[in-house]
């Protein structure tokens, strides 16, 4: 059978495809962002235990924004509280002794 043809049930799901279940292998600075009003991703199942054993991973929870959201205005265009978020996160791994002291050091500031 091809790939798409077999069916996936959520045991197996959740059982070997959880991305949760990967976060212990993150070996670069990751920054995970949710909602506490994020009805896909309730607060009940966030990996927080995952976040605070590994030190690549840091995480940010706001008190609204929903699942796909963090969005500002009636009709949101352009920048939003999420684009400026991981914009300063990406700022602080890059002119900090974090990533001077890393593997990722290599990668000129110019480049950025």
């Amino acid at each position: 059978k091809q790939w798409y043809q077999r069916r996936v049930r959520g045991k197996d799901y959740y059982a070997n495809g959880h991305p949760f279940k990967k976060l212990p292998y993150v070996d670069i600075p990751t920054l995970i962002i949710n909602a506490e009003d994020d009805p896909l991703s309730p607060m009940d199942y966030l990996p927080f235990a995952e976040v605070d054993e590994n030190p690549n991973l840091a995480m940010v929870l706001t008190k609204t924004g929903g699942h796909i959201g963090f969005l500002e205005g009636w009709m949101p265009i352009g920048q939003t509280w999420l684009n400026r978020a991981i914009e300063e996160f990406i700022k602080v791994m890059i002119f900090t002794d974090f990533l001077k002291s890393s593997e990722y050091n290599d990668v000129p500031v110019d480049y950025y």
